[in-house]
């Protein structure tokens, strides 16, 4: 199959028993990626307009970078509309040879201003059953600089430190949850938090996207007066465990990979631990379906440096057609058993 449905222990149990119900999911995560994430684009439309209106119950949803992003189109009154929107505005980008943050941030406004409008952002801020935890990360008051030199230094020290422990990270970069009411529902820490409301979503949003070296930082209201930089620094592609006591983690994800930090991809041996993901379902394609797209890969960041404009968009259109395959068969395995015959064990990816 092009599309692989793998789950924790748990999670497995529950649906090779019962199927994948919509109404068993208590928190959505989006990791971080850039471009990665339009591998997801086509099935977030599906599951906004055919499988989660079926889920009544409260949700959480959680993400980091681009998922933040994502995960705030869920929230939204009409998500279909929304991603739909997203995707059509997010493969225009154009940018010069040499791209410049502040390019990066012209850009970004433009599609915070039609994605999150003001009464757009108050729904999200307001929605009763599908509350929004964007990660992001702050400098620490000796590191609180946005010049190049800071961020070197500051980036250098934590991946030094990352040899050694994961932790050095956040106590470099200590992670941010913002929430509404400063909820910190899916980690079971109590991390620093930010109460999420209509006036900072799109602070929010740019602050859990905002790549050290890359992007420019921003501050956001009500909270501490740093710099705040990608929550992918803590939260790449989230290593659990999760705070679900009874129901699933819904985990739409665009690679069959888990790499727990983003200064952990040339560290093969800092990997997820499959009691994490114990009550965890996750959508991914295959490595065989990543291989036979353009270049042999998924978009990513590197599209806009080695691709022409015209390469890059021809390449992201074929992308976006090839995964309504990934639709079709999630959708032929729901109906045909809930999923229960093509569920796998996650520990295959882990």
């Amino acid at each position: 199959m092009d599309l692989q449905i793998l789950a924790g222990k748990k999670a497995l149990a529950e649906i090779q028993q019962h199927g994948l119900r919509p109404e068993r999911i208590k928190l959505m995560v989006g990791a971080s990626g850039g471009p990665k994430w339009l591998m997801l684009s086509r099935l977030d439309q599906y599951l906004s307009e055919h499988f989660l209106p079926q889920a009544k119950q409260p949700i959480s949803l959680l993400g980091s970078s681009i998922g933040s992003w994502r995960m705030a189109c869920y929230a939204q009154e009409d998500p279909l509309a929304t991603f739909k929107e997203f995707e059509n505005l997010y493969t225009q980008q154009r940018y010069s040879a040499k791209i410049k943050p502040e390019e990066i941030s012209v850009y970004i406004d433009k599609i915070l201003s039609k994605l999150f409008s003001p009464s757009r952002s108050k729904y999200i801020t307001e929605n009763p059953i599908r509350k929004l935890h964007i990660v992001a990360v702050r400098t620490r008051k000796l590191l609180n600089g946005r010049s190049k030199f800071a961020q070197g230094f500051g980036l250098l020290s934590a991946a030094t430190g990352n040899l050694l422990s994961s932790k050095a990270v956040e106590a470099l970069y200590p992670r941010v949850i913002i929430s509404p009411e400063k909820s910190t529902a899916p980690y079971f820490s109590e991390p620093e938090t930010i109460e999420l409301k209509s006036e900072n979503l799109s602070k929010s949003l740019v602050a859990s996207g905002a790549i050290p070296m890359v992007m420019e930082p921003t501050k956001v209201e009500g909270g501490k007066d740093r710099w705040y930089w990608d929550g992918g620094l803590v939260d790449y592609h989230f290593s659990g465990p999760f705070n679900v006591e009874d129901g699933l983690v819904f985990y739409p994800h665009f690679f069959p990979k888990i790499t727990p930090g983003w200064l952990d991809k040339g560290i093969p041996w800092r990997k997820a631990k499959a009691k994490n993901y114990d009550n965890v379902v996750m959508l991914t394609p295959s490595e065989s379906f990543i291989a036979n797209l353009p270049y042999g890969k998924i978009p990513d960041r590197n599209d806009f440096v080695n691709l022409s404009n015209e390469e890059r968009e021809k390449s992201w259109a074929t992308v976006l057609k090839e995964t309504d395959r990934l639709v079709t068969e999630l959708h032929s395995a729901l109906e045909k058993d809930g999923g229960r015959s093509a569920v796998m064990p996650i520990e295959s990816i882990l």
